[in-house]
């Protein structure tokens, strides 16, 4: 269910890209391979000069094309031409030392024939190609990702002279009337993704690849063709690492609120019309091989693995018998011990709900607690973490989630290895449950955060799903849906409120990004 995070892929060092593109061929074979998927197929298209210059023919050129040979006739003819495009700059740029000479115009090299597309080129380009390369080349022109709404094409380029270096850009086509997207996610919103998850700000130098690190800067410069959109994953290619490119992939739980409105309708579930949310895990672990079941008869929660011969089961908790206890969800953590631990959420109360959570680590005797929670005077493996009467009502309405009915409790955050509390303060005099045992919600939360072998305190935050802007704040006091979209009031530590508001936003999720009006009030 969860994607690979940051997934490196350190494309173009010499031997092995080289490597790579040589099985093609060196002496000016070609082969095409068919692929069709959907109502829109492409043909993988592939050939090779060898020089002929000073070098005794060393220096080579490898082309490779995924062009369309079917479907929807405007996303045909939009590929195609994006694809005619890319392939006369990458031939007259192999043909010439000079960019101001041309050997063809461009549109007397144009072809709508998309089976023949590269040796249309190839006959007219091989032998100037031939006797001028003077340094090694390639180009891939690779059909990256199809769905129902959309094809994205990847372009990666190579060349070797004295040095070697590549670069990588995306190109996405709307599947409805073949369109090219212009833009996926703004600069200015990529660079709130990365303040928002600072998880993604660096990668650690390989000494075995000989790859320098990487370290995210507000400085650092992307265009819209480092970004692609995959059917899983948002991939982006982020140049200048060392001469060549890193690729890295976000989940779209994590980034969809950041994109482009096209983009996003792009992405959005097939069939269901909602988007992308936080991937939320559900009652089983991710492998579904543990899970929680509440056992009514006895008052107990109980923890179940999936094991030969039947599930093992062992009792986590026993709960009063006048209140009730819902499973929530289970995450699996990996400890630095190499220790299965997994983290279970459930709530306890009936009307009235307190969230909890506690950890256990599987052993060879099942399910055993283990202490990895430390907050406050508190060192038990259980966080009693909230009561809210009426708090939907006290909050005025705060918006819920369909995906998650219960943002107020615990949350853990499986990409950050973070777990939020909520923290809770008494009613302010004056209001109905001033003297009641019912703690007012604040809005802000306790953070832990895994260090591999237990849960440390982190400090506090504000809500997890707000812009990293907005979240310095003493306490909420509203935040409910309007037609316009959702409105946000807080109480400021200086005594102040703040208005802000989302135009058009829909989910909690839609607040990560800046908000459209912001007031403050004395």
């Amino acid at each position: 269910m969860m994607m690979v995070r940051n997934t490196l892929s350190l494309k173009g060092f010499c031997s092995c890209l080289m490597s790579a593109w040589m099985v093609v061929g060196l002496f000016g074979c070609s082969s095409v391979r068919t692929e069709s998927v959907a109502d829109f197929a492409v043909a993988e298209q592939t050939d090779t000069v060898r020089g002929h210059g000073e070098n005794n023919g060393e220096e080579w050129a490898a082309f490779t094309v995924d062009a369309p040979v079917s479907g929807p006739q405007a996303l045909v003819d939009s590929v195609l031409t994006f694809l005619n495009n890319e392939l006369y700059e990458a031939c007259e740029a192999c043909a010439h030392f000079d960019e101001q000479t041309v050997s063809f115009k461009k549109e007397e090299m144009f072809t709508g024939n998309g089976e023949q597309l590269l040796s249309h080129y190839m006959e007219k380009y091989r032998p100037l190609i031939a006797d001028s390369l003077w340094k090694t080349f390639g180009v891939r022109l690779i059909k990256e990702s199809q769905t129902a709404k959309y094809v994205t094409y990847g372009v990666e380029v190579f060349h070797c002279s004295l040095a070697c270096s590549s670069q990588k850009a995306y190109y996405t086509f709307d599947m409805h009337d073949g369109h090219q997207v212009k833009e996926v996610i703004s600069h200015d919103n990529l660079i709130r993704f990365f303040e928002d998850y600072p998880e993604y700000n660096s990668i650690g130098a390989d000494a075995w690849a000989g790859s320098p690190g990487w370290k995210f800067s507000p400085e650092n410069r992307f265009d819209n063709t480092c970004c692609g959109l995959l059917d899983s994953c948002f991939m982006l290619a982020i140049p200048g690492y060392g001469n060549h490119f890193l690729l890295v992939d976000f989940p779209y739980g994590q980034v969809f609120s950041y994109l482009t409105p096209e983009a996003q309708k792009l992405v959005e579930q097939t069939g269901e019309g909602e988007p992308m949310l936080p991937p939320y895990l559900p009652e089983r672990s991710e492998d579904g091989e543990v899970w929680m079941e509440v056992d009514t008869v006895h008052c107990a929660l109980l923890g179940y693995i999936s094991a030969a011969g039947g599930p093992l089961v062992d009792t986590l908790m026993h709960y009063e018998p006048e209140l009730e206890v819902y499973p929530k969800r289970v995450h699996s953590i990996n400890a630095a011990e190499g220790a299965t631990i997994f983290l279970f959420i459930y709530s306890r109360g009936h009307l009235m709900y307190c969230d909890e959570a506690m950890t256990v680590a599987l052993g060879e005797d099942g399910l055993q607690p283990a202490t990895l929670f430390s907050l406050e005077s508190q060192k038990d493996s259980v966080i009693s973490c909230m009561w809210y009467d009426q708090l939907v009502e006290a909050s005025n309405g705060f918006p819920f989630d369909e995906v998650d009915e219960n943002r107020f409790g615990i949350h853990y955050d499986p990409f950050t290895k973070r777990l939020y509390v909520p923290i809770m303060d008494e009613h302010d005099k004056g209001s109905e449950y001033a003297n009641t045992s019912c703690l007012q919600y604040t809005g802000r939360y306790h953070v832990l955060q895994f260090d591999g072998k237990v849960f440390v305190p982190a400090g506090d935050d504000g809500a997890w799903w707000l812009n990293a802007d907005l979240r310095n704040y003493k306490r909420t006091v509203s935040n409910r849906k309007t037609a316009a979209g959702i409105e946000q009031v807080d109480l400021m530590p200086d005594g102040t409120t703040r208005r802000a508001v989302w135009k058009g936003a829909k989910t909690l999720d839609d607040l990560r990004k800046k908000p459209d009006e912001v007031v403050d009030k004395k």
